[in-house]
């Protein structure tokens, strides 16, 4: 682990698994990101202390692959508006070049706001599997009634259509986009009708402490 964490940027270049590239492209349907730096880029993902058990399985899959340093996350305090205090951990990669690809999928510029900000990639159902699509909901979806609700606000309604009529023509499920409230975006619906199909998707790759979210399926 520790010559792993001396190379430089543009010698870690992969390849990298199956798995780390699903961990990756679910994490980034939530609130994870990719940062440019001088030479590569890097993954950071963070979740708030009330789902730390999430987190630290997640270090551990990137810590055990040779991703990022073995010591665990520490809790962070920040202060948000209103001066609620928000606590949370931060995961950092080490930074690589060959994520290159991964920041041209998930990033576009935007010259109106002058910086990079992130998409729904138009080529993501090749690589929408099941156990991507289990990352994105253990990172910010839940059961809300007879159906699921996936928090995807920073994307805008067009692509998160498109997210629909990938999981639709992928795995036969009934996606809407749905009103997260007043200047909140959307959010992504899945219909009670394919609540079944969706549980036998993503139970396989769920951490036991997160089984809640799929209620009694």
């Amino acid at each position: 682990m520790t010559s792993e964490k001396k190379l430089k940027a543009e010698q870690r270049i992969g390849p990298h698994n199956i798995d780390i590239i699903s961990l990756i492209i679910g994490s980034l349907l939530g609130d994870s990101h990719i940062e440019k730096r001088n030479k590569g880029f890097r993954l950071i993902f963070e979740q708030c202390n009330n789902n730390v058990e999430y987190l630290m399985w997640f270090h551990k899959i990137l810590a055990i692959q040779g991703y990022c340093n073995e010591k665990p996350p520490k809790l962070h305090k920040r202060i948000k508006k209103k001066n609620k205090v928000f606590f949370h951990y931060r995961i950092n990669t080490y930074t690589f070049n060959s994520f290159n690809w991964l920041h041209e999928m998930f990033y576009k510029w935007d010259s109106s706001q002058n910086k990079f900000i992130k998409i729904v990639p138009s080529n993501l159902n090749e690589y929408l599997n099941p156990m991507a699509l289990a990352i994105c909901f253990m990172s910010d979806g839940y059961k809300a009634g007879d159906s699921v609700r996936i928090a995807t606000n920073c994307f805008t309604l067009h692509e998160i259509q498109e997210l629909c009529k990938i999981l639709a023509l992928s795995y036969n499920l009934i996606a809407t986009p749905q009103s997260g409230g007043v200047n909140k975006g959307h959010i992504l619906y899945i219909h009670k009708k394919s609540i079944e199909t969706f549980t036998n998707l993503v139970k396989p790759y769920m951490i036991k402490s997160l089984a809640y979210k799929l209620g009694k399926n």
